[in-house]
């Protein structure tokens, strides 16, 4: 909010710029007309921002459009081959490092294991050159990299910008992220939490399903987190670390966790948690990874698949209680557990939840799975370098063309 300040011819042209490309990226090819329609602006402002696009590149004209008695018209778009952005997302196990193009589509990506052994140090060093080389990549193709987006586990202090506690891997909340990706990619870096981010690449892909209600992201990965938007803002809390379910407790007495709290819910329902419990079960020669650990479900394998329900009734308890405090209209679940069966668990889950919550609420709300088929978080750390972009075009390609 703006508070008491008024608005002067600037900031009123930035506001005109961000709402016309969000508007064109929403509707992928359209004419000015169109653009002036759903703006309410007038024809002569909407041609005068797009003019200033094109100049810059990021809007590109793509031949003629027939409309209403057959008239034509140019169409527009955005320019999704000269300009992108660097997604990545930092998990306990592995990482990745995405390019993306301005309207959030995927370009190029590589995903890496992380072992037990090596330090956050020497991890985020590797991140660093996954994506310096993705950089050059995108240079070698004519395509400019302006920005950068970080998906990390929380709790994340924005405060201090530091990751506070990343549960079984010590070291994170000694390395300032954002401040070394931005004076080692030289761009401008924006950090959200992973399931916050998520939650922007669900809204991202469908909001005029979301808008003007709450949609609660469930992250369940290595850790569980949930990301919660209210009429388009995502509530962060007041350092930052607002959805940390995965630290609530659904056993008051069961086993301390690392963050203080005891019987947290993340260590009955994430991947991490499921993986150890399948080995503790079926007893392997050798320790099977969470990759394997799924596939056993995906098989039929009765005692993983046992795992596997169990699993999604503790997360059962964990969204009643995400339901029970903020009421939301929406739950979309994603992260890798919810790659695993995502029929299965969306049918347990939805069973357990209907039995849990009061019939109103249950008759008044959706739960489905992620509509983001690969990495969620990936993509929402992309769409949070690109929402900066949106909402300061001028400040990325105005300099450059001048």
């Amino acid at each position: 909010m703006r508070g008491n300040h008024g608005y002067n011819q600037e900031s009123i042209q930035d506001m005109n710029r961000t709402l016309l490309i969000s508007l064109l990226r929403k509707e992928g090819i359209c004419a000015r007309a169109h653009l002036a329609n759903l703006s309410m602006l007038k024809q002569a402002t909407v041609t005068n921002i797009m003019n200033d696009f094109i100049n810059w590149g990021v809007v590109k004209e793509v031949g003629f459009l027939v409309g209403s008695k057959g008239r034509r018209s140019i169409g527009i778009s955005i320019n999704n081959d000269d300009y992108g952005v660097i997604g990545i997302r930092l998990g306990r196990k592995n990482y990745t490092v995405g390019l993306f193009d301005l309207s959030g589509n995927l370009v190029d990506h590589r995903r890496r294991e992380v072992d037990a052994g090596p330090k956050p140090r020497a991890i985020f060093d590797k991140i660093k050159r996954e994506a310096k080389d993705l950089m050059k990549l995108a240079k070698q193709g004519e395509r400019k990299v302006i920005a950068a987006g970080i998906a990390i586990p929380g709790p994340y202090s924005e405060r201090r910008g530091r990751i506070e506690l990343m549960t079984g891997v010590s070291g994170w909340n000694e390395i300032s992220i954002q401040e070394e990706l931005t004076e080692d990619l030289q761009l401008p870096v924006f950090v959200e939490q992973d399931a916050n981010a998520g939650a922007l690449a669900q809204y991202w892909h469908k909001e005029e399903d979301y808008k003007n209600n709450v949609l609660v992201y469930i992250a369940d990965g290595q850790g569980v987190g949930a990301g919660i938007i209210s009429n388009g803002e995502l509530l962060k809390g007041s350092i930052g670390v607002a959805g940390e379910i995965g630290h609530t407790s659904i056993c008051f007495n069961g086993p301390k966790c690392a963050c203080g709290n005891f019987g947290c819910l993340e260590n009955y329902c994430s991947s991490i948690a499921f993986t150890k419990k399948v080995n503790e079960e079926l007893k392997p020669e050798k320790e099977l990874s969470f990759s394997e650990t799924a596939k056993l479900v995906q098989d039929g394998n009765e005692k993983a698949v046992d795992i596997f329900m169990e699993s999604c009734d503790n997360l059962s308890v964990g969204i009643v209680n995400v339901i029970n405090s903020f009421n939301p209209a929406f739950i979309v679940i994603g992260d890798d557990m919810a790659h695993i069966a995502p029929d299965l668990m969306l049918e347990r889950i939805k069973k357990d939840v209907e039995e849990r919550v009061l019939p109103e609420i249950y008759a008044n709300m959706d739960i489905s799975m992620s509509v983001v088929s690969s990495d969620s978080m990936v993509h929402g750390a992309a769409i949070v370098a690109i929402m900066d972009i949106f909402s300061h075009p001028g400040k990325y390609f105005e300099q450059e063309s001048g």
